[in-house]
C-alpha cells in the first residue's frame, strides 16, 4: 500500500511563484487497484508521480513536506533504487528512459544493473515477452520502432524486475486507436496478475472498464476521488465541467465529398520517399483548399510525419511534386510558406522565456506586445510569460509552440499530434482557436489519432496506409460509441 499524508511540494526552479506545485495531498492506494489520475495540464499529476517514484526531490529539486509510506515503511529512508524495486515507471516519452539501442538489451538492463543471475534474466525475459506477445520485437534496433512498440519495450523492462506498482505517464499520447486498444489489453492482463496500476492520462475512454478510481487534480490539489460505480454514471457535461475528456469512444460519420475547386491551396501529387532503398511512401496524393482543416490519420509508423516533413520542406521527396497556391514549390521555397509544430516539442524550444520563444524570428519592430499577451491569455499561458519553456508541463509546451505558430501568420500551419499532452478543456479551446484562424484563411494540416479532436475541428480526413493515401472524406458528425 502507498500512503501519502499532507504532501506538499514546490520546485526549486519556480521560486517566483507563491503557490506550491502540489498542496495538501492525502492519499491511500491499496494493493491491486487500477487508478487513473486526470486533470488539466499543469495540475500536478506528474509532480505527484515523481514524489511516489522518488524523483522528487532527489532528482527534481524542491521543497517537500509531509510523509510518504510504502508498505508501512517511510519512503524518506529509501534510495531511488530501493523505491524503484517497488514502483516501476513508464514515462510519457519512452525514449527518455532508454539507454540501449537494442530492444533486448533495453529490456534486461534494469536486471543487469541489479546484478541478477543470468539464468534468472533469461527466464524473466522469456516470461515477459511471451505474456506481452512481443517475440517479434526482441533483438531489434530501437530507432526503427513505432511509438507503440517503444512503449511496449518500456513496459516490458519495468515488468522484468517485478515491482508491485506500475506507473504510466500519458501512455496513449502518441498511439493510434489500434495501439491504444492493445495497450488497454496489456494493462488489463497486468491488473489481473495483481499489479497496482497507476495511470496519468487525458484520454480516458480506453480505460473506462479498468478503472477502480478516477482521481482528479486541480491547482496542485485532489478535488475528486471517484470510485468505479460513480465513474460509470458520469455524464459528458460533468466530465467537461472537470476539464476532462469524454468517457465514450468517438466515431466519425462521413458525407459524400462535394466537388472541389480545381485550384487547391496545397497539393501533393504522387509523392514517394525512400531511405536506403527502402520505400517509406509510394503514392501520396493530398489536396487541401484554402482555409480548410484536413486531418491526416493512419497507424503509428505509416509515414504521416514523413509526409508532413516533405510538405514543410524539411525533407526532400524521392519523387512527385508539391504545389502551394498553384505554384510548383521546391523544398527550400516550402519552408517560407508554413510553420510546422512537430511531435516532440522539446526539440523546438530554444529561448529562455515563453515570451521570447513565441516571438523568436519576428523582428522587434513587428511585434505587437498586446497581441502576444492576448494570445497567451487565450491559451492560458499568460502567467508563464517569463518562465523558461523547459520548466513547463508537456501540454503547456505544446501550447507555447501553437502560440508561436499562430503569431508567425504563415499561410500553412502543420501540426503533428497537437493534442498530445492536452486535457479536455484545452483540447476543446484549441479546436475553437484553430477554427477561428482557418476562418481567416489559414490552411491547416493535422496529424492526429485523436478522434474526439478531429470531430470538433476538422473539415475532412485522409488516411495513410501502406505508403499510400486514401480518398479524402468529409466529416458529417460525431457518434459516441456506447
Amino acid at each position: 500500500m502507498l500512503e501519502l499524508n499532507d504532501i506538499s511540494f514546490r520546485y526549486g526552479l519556480a521560486e517566483e511563484e507563491k503557490e506550491k506545485d502540489l498542496q495538501d495531498i492525502d492519499l491511500k492506494i491499496y494493493d491491486g487497484q487500477f487508478i487513473v489520475f486526470a486533470g488539466e495540464s499543469g495540475c500536478g499529476k506528474t509532480t505527484l508521480s515523481r514524489i511516489m517514484n522518488g524523483l522528487c526531490p532527489s532528482f527534481y529539486e524542491g521543497d517537500l513536506s509531509g510523509s510518504y509510506f510504502i508498505d508501512g515503511e517511510n519512503a524518506e529512508n529509501k534510495t531511488i533504487d530501493q523505491i524503484g524495486l517497488n514502483i516501476g515507471s513508464v514515462f510519457q516519452d519512452p525514449r527518455s528512459q532508454f539507454f540501449a539501442t537494442n530492444s533486448t538489451d533495453e529490456i534486461v538492463l534494469a536486471m543487469e544493473n541489479r546484478a541478477y543471475d543470468r539464468d534468472v534474466m533469461r527466464t524473466r525475459l522469456k516470461e515477459v515477452s511471451q505474456r506481452m506477445d512481443m517475440g517479434s520485437l526482441l533483438d531489434k534496433c530501437m530507432f526503427m520502432m513505432s511509438s507503440g512498440e517503444k512503449q511496449k519495450i518500456a513496459i516490458a523492462s519495468v515488468c522484468t524486475v517485478k515491482p508491485k506498482v506500475i506507473m504510466l505517464d500519458e501512455p496513449s499520447a502518441n498511439l493510434d486507436p489500434e495501439a491504444m486498444e492493445n495497450l488497454a489489453g496489456m494493462l488489463e492482463e497486468l491488473k489481473q496478475e495483481g499489479y497496482t496500476i497507476l495511470v496519468l492520462e487525458h484520454r480516458l475512454y480506453y480505460l473506462r472498464k479498468l478503472m477502480d478510481r478516477l482521481i482528479v487534480l486541480s491547482g496542485g490539489r485532489i478535488i475528486r476521488d471517484i470510485d468505479s460505480t460513480a465513474i460509470a454514471k458520469l455524464t459528458g457535461k460533468q466530465m467537461e465541467s472537470l476539464g476532462l475528456r469524454v468517457l465514450e469512444e468517438t466515431r466519425l460519420q462521413y458525407s459524400p465529398l462535394a466537388a472541389e475547386d480545381d485550384s487547391p491551396f496545397v497539393e501533393m501529387k504522387h509523392i514517394s520517399y525512400k531511405v536506403k532503398r527502402k520505400e517509406i511512401l509510394s503514392d501520396i496524393n493530398i489536396r487541401v483548399q484554402k482555409g480548410e482543416i484536413l486531418a491526416l490519420t493512419g497507424q503509428n509508423g505509416a509515414g504521416k510525419s514523413t509526409t508532413c516533413r516533405i510538405l514543410s520542406g524539411l525533407v526532400k521527396e524521392s519523387g512527385g511534386e508539391v504545389y502551394i497556391n498553384g505554384q510548383k514549390c521546391s523544398k527550400g521555397k516550402r519552408i517560407r510558406h508554413n510553420f510546422f509544430v512537430q511531435q516532440d516539442s522539446d526539440y523546438q524550444l530554444y529561448a529562455s522565456t515563453v515570451y521570447e520563444e513565441i516571438t523568436l524570428g519576428i523582428r522587434s519592430r513587428n511585434i505587437d506586445r498586446d497581441e502576444v499577451i492576448g494570445l497567451l491569455e487565450r491559451l492560458h499561458l499568460r502567467q508563464y510569460v517569463n518562465r523558461h519553456p523547459g520548466s513547463l508541463s508537456g501540454g503547456q509546451k505544446q501550447r507555447v509552440l501553437i502560440a508561436a505558430s499562430i503569431l508567425k501568420k504563415k499561410e500553412l500551419l502543420i501540426l503533428d499530434e497537437p493534442t498530445s499532452g492536452l486535457d479536455g478543456k484545452h483540447m476543446r479551446e484549441l479546436a475553437v482557436l484553430l477554427r477561428d484562424i482557418a476562418g481567416k484563411g489559414t490552411t491547416i494540416l493535422l496529424i492526429t489519432h485523436d478522434m474526439e479532436f478531429i470531430s470538433l475541428v476538422a473539415d475532412s480526413t485522409v488516411e495513410l496506409a501502406n505508403g499510400k493515401t486514401s480518398e479524402k472524406r468529409k466529416i458529417l458528425r460525431r457518434i459516441p460509441q456506447e
